[in-house]
């Protein structure tokens, strides 16, 4: 992210130039948006500046992140680590709020319980947060309940663009011989099943989008599904 007053601050991720594509493109300017896994708030401040008022939603450490149980693991010390990253990204959110001078309202809790009291929206934001989801579909159910208007999801299908025009079986990510390997992912799914899932839900009318997005030293490919009502 490029922070105002304190320059460009590293992380995996490079959306910079390419965030508009990133979220299909959508309309936000008089929009209410609900951005689920806000993390350091990038997607936030972005939908917020092109005249949204936002909502950003997220685990603090307070709560424990979807950890993969591996038997052969430390449970307590990997929940341990999880919430002092929490901690982490939690406050760079803030500083970054300050930073941007944001009006955006921070609520944390968990995905399968998003709080009615936040209110109605227009558009619940899910960008690339669904693979790290033990039940992605409850977590879509719950933005669903409060999204009027639309929902986009960003996420890596894995199949790739070719694959996924006519697969739509998601991939299980967890290895049970590589316990080190990963243990904040579960579903890698494709796009016609995020679209099939958010049919049900209400949103029938849907577009979707590829874009090439830098992950440290590569580019990866990620479909993003607007979807509206």
């Amino acid at each position: 992210m490029d922070v105002p007053g304190h320059g460009t601050v590293e992380g995996e991720w490079d959306l910079r130039g390419a965030i508009g594509p990133y979220l299909g493109n959508f309309d936000f300017a008089g929009k209410r948006v609900l951005d689920v896994g806000a993390a350091s708030g990038i997607l936030s401040f972005y939908i917020e500046q092109q005249g949204a008022e936002v909502v950003s939603f997220d685990l603090s450490d307070e709560f424990d992140w979807d950890i993969v149980p591996f038997r052969s693991n430390d449970f307590r010390a990997s929940r341990k680590d999880r919430r002092a990253h929490l901690r982490r990204i939690n406050n760079g959110y803030w500083f970054c709020h300050k930073a941007f001078g944001s009006r955006a309202q921070m609520v944390n809790g968990i995905v399968y319980d998003i709080p009615e009291a936040i209110g109605p929206v227009d558009v619940a934001v899910f960008g690339s947060i669904l693979l790290h989801l033990r039940d992605p579909f409850m977590a879509l159910e719950n933005g669903s309940r409060l999204a009027q208007e639309a929902m986009i999801v960003a996420d890596v299908s894995p199949y790739g663009r070719l694959g996924s025009r006519i697969l739509n079986r998601p991939r299980f990510m967890p290895k049970a011989d590589r316990p080190d390997w990963i243990t904040d992912g579960w579903f890698r799914l494709p796009p016609l099943l995020v679209i099939e899932y958010l049919k049900i839900l209400g949103f029938p009318n849907t577009s979707l989008s590829w874009g090439n997005y830098r992950h440290r030293d590569r580019k990866v490919p990620i479909y993003t599904v607007v979807a509206r009502r």
